[in-house]
């Protein structure tokens, strides 16, 4: 199984993409980043989705990026291009 990141995880494409990768046997989904929801449980912020019993969202200095096998970003461009750099 393949520990991931959702970067961007409280926007729609990052609900899109948790929805999807928490109900694939491949994937577990280990952190979601968001800047300005950090610290609210993901049920909150997307109440359709408090079946998953997903992780509160988390700031991107929280994520310990050695520990994960993949990113995933929902991020806007210019937004990823200066963080990804």
């Amino acid at each position: 199984m393949k520990k991931v990141v959702i970067l961007g995880a409280s926007g729609y494409t990052g609900a899109e993409l948790v929805r999807i990768l928490s109900n694939h046997n491949f994937f577990s989904v280990e952190a979601l980043v968001a800047d300005k929801k950090a610290g609210q449980s993901y049920s909150k912020v997307f109440p359709h989705l408090r079946h998953l019993g997903l992780r509160k969202l988390v700031t991107l200095n929280e994520v310990l990026f050695e520990q994960l096998d993949l990113v995933f970003s929902a991020l806007p461009h210019s937004t990823a291009q200066a963080i990804l750099r």
